[in-house]
């Protein structure tokens, strides 16, 4: 059941024409727990207009956009912003949200996230010049994952010098398609399993792989069959759609407002690089290539770099 947070905030701003404060917003917070692993949508509903409102959490900062999907266009992506999504591009005239209407914007708890009282605050600007910068103490509570041991095939644990510099390369690639924020959120309602196989629910797994090496899994692993199709789990962007020496073959969809997903050890790519897609669109075939130990898909999400539970992004309200 997802957990909704809600707090009523009040904008004193002062008017000189009436010489009232005028009603101020509130802001919603939805998430399904506020543990390491979790991601947030922050709601914003106006009474009155307001140019524009930026949230900061975690060291993420994300604008707050109008609840619409948006056509996936190359023309709306932005520079690379170190994890930071670009503020209003609306004059001052121009409000991002009319008298009524809401905006929202996507933050995300990594699972290293150290657990304790953390701060979020929100800038909201409204007509005339007046901010108001909001705060808000919020608890994040530790998680148990759990934890394997994985019997791997040896050039995955301890990779040859031959492929080290390939390995490199990709990890600088991925990082780079995920650094390169698109404002406008371009998903269509909420999120969906890729598959409809079971899990194995082993997000953030601590593992010892042949004894040698202890990774932690940030994704979900699903037991589709071999050759199956897998969808795009919402509307969005291909950023990447290659072969890699670990995750395999490999789609990175860009779906707005600094969240990711990806799709891991594939068979077969049926996107390429630049492709909108739509929700459930099939992207590839299930496989096992890369670090694997058999068929299955690797599925993983990042909000500006936060990585966050698969599951849980299902449960958002979109």
């Amino acid at each position: 059941m997802l957990a909704v947070a809600l707090v009523a905030l009040s904008l004193a701003l002062s008017s000189a024409q009436t010489g009232k404060a005028p009603a101020g917003p509130v802001i919603r917070l939805a998430f399904r727990s506020l543990q390491q692993g979790e991601p947030i949508i922050v709601f914003l509903e106006a009474p009155g207009s307001v140019r524009s409102a930026a949230v900061t959490f975690l060291g993420q900062t994300a604008e707050l956009r109008p609840i619409r999907s948006s056509r996936p266009t190359r023309s709306s992506r932005t520079t690379r912003l170190s994890r930071t999504t670009r503020l209003s591009r609306t004059t001052p005239d121009d409000p991002v949200v009319a008298d009524g209407g809401s905006v929202f914007a996507f933050l995300g708890i990594d699972l290293l996230t150290k657990p304790g009282p953390h701060v979020m605050t929100i800038k909201v600007l409204k007509g005339g010049g007046f901010v108001e910068d909001i705060r808000k103490d919020l608890l994040v509570v530790e998680r148990k994952f759990p934890s394997t041991k994985l019997e791997l095939k040896p050039e995955y644990v301890t990779p040859p010098a031959s492929v080290l510099g390939r390995i490199k390369r990709e990890a600088e690639l991925v990082t780079l398609a995920m650094s390169v924020v698109t404002p406008e959120w371009l998903g269509d309602g909420p999120f969906v399993l890729p598959h409809e196989a079971p899990s194995w629910s082993n997000f953030g797994q601590k593992r010892l792989n042949n004894n040698v090496l202890q990774s932690l899994h940030t994704g979900l692993d699903i037991r589709v069959p071999f050759g199956e199709p897998i969808g795009a789990s919402n509307a969005g962007r291909v950023v990447m759609a290659s072969d890699l020496y670990l995750g395999g073959k490999t789609v990175i969809i860009d779906h707005g407002m600094g969240v990711f997903s990806t799709y891991g050890h594939m068979s077969e790519l049926r996107v390429k690089r630049g492709d909108a897609v739509k929700k459930g669109q099939t992207i590839g075939l299930c496989g096992t290539t890369g670090r694997s130990t058999g068929p299955h898909l690797h599925w993983s999400f990042k909000i500006f770099g936060a990585r966050v539970d698969p599951e849980a992004m299902l449960r958002l309200p979109l």
